[in-house]
């Protein structure tokens, strides 16, 4: 019994060290308010570089597309998927806040694990104002700290020099997605 009880306190200590996004750790994160305990954005020193490679564009196979493309402005990657149900929730969030940025920050889906079909009807459904790569077998997300198709939805935010400033996983809102965006361009 006592081994167990050693587990789960050692257990219990590790998940207080973790963060639920910008890879600092919960204590050295200065609470942000409307958005989740723990999450903050990596201080700049600390971000590293995004990972580079591109994707076909959904819907248009022979077009790629990448982060490359996007350099020396804000990027905001949500990685989704037709079949994943808190994806369908979130994505109205997600053309709200992409229409509020227009302009200063770039937004890019990836599709993961889905057939074009399915992509495609998802996008008629939901309208995104941005394109998406379609990532069909989720080898653009593996590579992406994290990133997979058990943790869909993720979002990630890359700052203007193309490293990463804000891991979330899970569903986001509007809100805590603005108040990360704000804060982001805002040189955090």
């Amino acid at each position: 019994m006592s081994r167990l009880v050693a587990l789960v306190l050692v257990l219990a200590l590790a998940a207080a060290g973790c963060t639920s996004g910008g890879g600092s750790a919960a204590a050295d994160c200065e609470r942000i308010p409307g958005v989740r305990p723990g999450l903050c954005l990596t201080p700049p020193d600390a971000r590293l570089p995004a990972p580079s490679g591109q994707g076909p564009v959904l819907g248009d196979e022979d077009l790629t597309t990448s982060l490359s493309e996007r350099a020396g402005q804000p990027v905001v990657v949500n990685f989704w998927g037709s079949w994943c149900g808190p994806c369908r929730v979130e994505q109205p969030e997600l053309n709200e806040v992409a229409e509020r940025f227009d302009g200063e920050v770039t937004f890019l889906g990836v599709n993961v694990n889905d057939p074009a079909a399915n992509a495609l009807a998802y996008v008629r459904e939901f309208e995104p104002p941005y394109p998406s790569i379609h990532d069909p077998a989720g080898t653009y997300a593996a590579s992406f700290e994290g990133v997979g198709p058990n943790t869909m939805p993720s979002t990630i935010l890359i700052d203007a020099e193309g490293r990463v400033a804000a891991r979330l996983f899970g569903a986001t809102t509007a809100t805590e997605l603005t108040v990360l965006t704000s804060h982001l361009l805002d040189g955090g």
